[in-house]
């Protein structure tokens, strides 16, 4: 139920894409503008509060059996650590492919509900550069780029993970079981050194062979960024906004009561690049939470980057 984990294009061509913070989709900042690199990243994201006793009832987090009066306090930890290799084929076209390890945590009231570690779903991503405007060194004008994308997420990851005997739920496991269909598209504009962009990503979720399919997502990503530095160092912090809204999760066909979420955060970033390599942090604090009685709401995410150039194709 957690979709969601995507950092906002800046100096280069990607793509953020939403992604469940589960089944490991994330696209950063490249360090080169169209040329094929490897990268290792690693996102975290927190979510936490109370849920109302008569949340539990729906037996979706939990136990159904519990008939406390009192609220309950929720924790939840998403890591995942994805390999990456963005392969450019051409000017205008791309592949992307990543890896996920995830471990997920939850705790309800200080006691530990789950504690997952396992392989997540792989996915395949291309990308096209639809517009591209350019300016010799001597011109002073707007750059403009319009970057569209297409993929699927593959259901090859660990979803059917059980903790002190149980099943862990859906959107604990480190993978979902579904074939998922992923779009992005982007607008970039930048004057000299100084630009903003503005990235679509949607997920349109299947179901997995127990009935059950997560909600169907969309999210936004808007920033502005300037570029400092000359030569082989660079850096580009960035300030903006990111919004993302999952509709309520399936089951047979129906949708589960209290599911689904919407989320605003304030963003700040940070991109650093040296040589043939590039660094990148995210870190983002949740600002309006809004979801069904089952969601915990979000608290913060954070984004660790390092990847490498290995060749120029500009």
């Amino acid at each position: 139920m957690k979709y969601f984990l995507a950092a906002g294009a800046l100096w280069c061509t990607s793509l953020p894409l939403l992604a469940c913070d589960v089944c490991g989709l994330f696209l950063g900042i490249q360090p080169h503008e169209r040329t094929t690199n490897f990268g290792l990243y690693y996102r975290f994201r927190q979510l936490e509060g109370d849920l109302a006793p008569y949340s539990l009832l729906l037996s979706k987090h939990g136990d159904a059996t519990t008939q406390s009066a009192e609220p309950h306090h929720y924790r939840e930890f998403y890591q995942v650590v994805e390999a990456r290799a963005d392969i450019w084929l051409g000017q205008r076209f791309s592949v992307m492919a990543g890896l996920p390890l995830v471990n997920n945590y939850q705790s309800i009231d200080a006691r530990a509900h789950a504690d997952l570690y396992g392989v997540g779903d792989p996915y395949v991503l291309g990308r096209y550069i639809a517009v591209n405007t350019h300016c010799g060194p001597q011109q002073v004008r707007s750059v403009h780029r319009l970057t569209i994308g297409a993929g699927l997420k593959l259901p090859l990851g660990q979803h059917r993970q059980t903790y002190q005997g149980e099943l862990a739920e859906h959107d604990l496991q480190p993978g979902t079981g579904t074939w998922d269909a992923l779009a992005t598209v982007e607008y970039m504009v930048r004057r000299n050194r100084t630009g903003g962009s503005l990235a679509l990503t949607g997920r349109y979720n299947g179901t997995s062979d127990q009935g059950y399919a997560m909600g169907h997502a969309f999210s936004a990503t808007a920033e502005a960024f300037h570029l400092f530095g000359d030569g082989a160092l660079k850096w580009a912090p960035s300030l903006g906004a990111y919004a993302e809204h999952g509709l309520a999760d399936r089951d047979n066909g129906s949708d589960v009561e209290g599911t689904g979420l919407s989320t605003l955060f304030a963003h700040a970033g940070s991109r650093v690049w040296w040589h043939s390599w590039m660094l990148t942090l995210n870190y983002e604090y949740a600002l309006v939470n809004s979801g069904g009685a089952l969601m915990v709401p979000n608290r913060q995410r954070m984004i660790i980057g390092i990847a490498c150039n290995l060749n120029s194709n500009t």
